[in-house]
């Protein structure tokens, strides 16, 4: 890894997922700035502090209705910042949602499970 204190976001709208995996992180890396997100929309707006990498769930309306999904938010990433590493993470495990993921621009898709908080940091590590 390259970068001091690289800013990680996290996506996803299950709080009690987004800090297991921060707190997981951060007890292997303790130098990471990770910032959290409920929505897609929280983290596109906060693309100004430009992060160094994203972490973003698949699906992101189980709590608000009407938030854009993984996909969409993945698309919109990608139009601001074509060189930003974005890992995709769900629950599903469709080889369709995942090259779907990867044709858009996702550096890996990352299958929620015991490993995957591991397979995260493996990735956040090749990735920066």
């Amino acid at each position: 890894m390259t970068q001091k204190n690289p800013k990680i976001f996290i996506v996803d709208d299950e709080p009690l997922l987004s800090e297991m995996l921060t707190d997981f992180l951060l007890t292997q890396d303790p130098e990471f700035a990770i910032n959290s997100y409920p929505t897609g929309e929280d983290c596109l707006a906060a693309l100004d502090t430009h992060p160094d990498l994203v972490i973003l769930d698949y699906y992101l309306n189980s709590r608000e209705k009407n938030a854009a999904n993984g996909l969409d938010i993945l698309k919109e990433l990608k139009k601001s910042n074509k060189a930003l590493p974005v890992i995709m993470l769900s629950s599903q495990e469709s080889y369709s949602t995942a090259g779907q993921t990867i044709m858009y621009g996702a550096v890996h898709y990352v299958i929620k499970g015991p490993d995957a908080f591991q397979e995260i940091h493996d990735l956040i590590k090749a990735n920066l």
